[in-house]
């Protein structure tokens, strides 16, 4: 005998007023049902800066901007020059010394060691953090020795005696800065800024006074913070200190032993040298 199953449905305007009701066979009656109810699940995904403008920072990463002194004193150093002339230029032949493991093909950078970065703590006030190093020119070991023979390939100042001689950077091109911050910074500023600018804004070149030994990381995203200062309550007739500030964030995209190239993300007020760094 066959079985006869009648379907209801009711309608409204709106569509269906409760889903169908379909009789079961006594199989499907006998099997276990098991509801499901949306979840949400977090998905953990590395953040990235995109907006990121890779152009700004790339010659920083090439061309180091700022050298130590153990540095300065490993470099090689420009004797003269075959042409002996007072300067050097673009073909010109140099002669270098102190590039002792130098070899035929071997390129460097030419530098000048110009300002001196102090610490700006009070109790480290004459520790010295880096000097500037001031991009001249690149060139080429030809022949090697004591001194060593180069060709100045490229040349954008002129080169003096005692100029020095820097390893041709090989960090090549970052493409994504993963953010996180320090699990702590203590007693942290802005020492200088790239092109001596005394306002600093968006995607200028700062250097912190925080490096490796502090526990400073690429990708590490800091935060500027105005400085107090005490105005005169007319009122109470009293003085008082205003709170600190959020002036901008900044991103570090390289790290030398005691100071850090940051880049500024984003700027809210006028950011000066010796501003606080802190965690965000």
């Amino acid at each position: 005998m066959k079985r006869i199953w009648l379907v209801l449905l009711l309608f409204t305007a709106h569509g269906p007023l409760n889903p169908p009701l379909y009789a079961q066979s006594d199989q499907q009656a006998s099997r276990r049902i098991v509801k499901l109810s949306p979840q949400v699940r977090i998905i953990e995904r590395p953040a990235t800066i995109p907006t990121i403008k890779m152009e700004i920072i790339q010659q920083f990463l090439n061309r180091p901007k700022l050298i130590t002194e153990e540095e300065i004193e490993n470099a090689g150093y420009i004797l003269d020059n075959a042409e002996q002339s007072i300067f050097s230029t673009k073909g010109n032949k140099i002669y270098v010394g102190g590039l002792y493991e130098g070899q035929v093909g071997n390129q460097y950078i030419v530098v000048h060691v110009g300002q001196t970065f102090y610490s700006p703590l009070e109790d480290e006030e004459d520790e010295v953090l880096a000097y500037e190093a001031i991009f001249l020119a690149e060139a080429i070991l030809t022949i090697p020795g004591e001194p060593a023979t180069l060709e100045i390939t490229k040349a954008v100042r002129e080169i003096k005696k005692g100029d020095r001689l820097l390893p041709m950077g090989k960090h090549g091109v970052i493409e994504d800065f993963y953010p996180h911050s320090p699990t702590s910074l203590e007693d942290a500023y802005i020492i200088a800024v790239d092109g001596g600018s005394f306002f600093i804004g968006q995607y200028q070149i700062v250097v912190i006074n925080k490096g490796l030994i502090d526990g400073i990381e690429r990708g590490h995203l800091l935060a500027v913070n105005k400085g107090t200062r005490p105005i005169f309550d007319t009122i109470s007739e009293e003085e008082m200190t205003l709170p600190k500030r959020r002036a901008g964030i900044l991103l570090v995209f390289r790290v030398f032993d005691s100071v850090s190239y940051a880049l500024v993300m984003s700027s809210s007020l006028p950011i000066n040298l010796l501003d606080e760094v802190t965690i965000p």
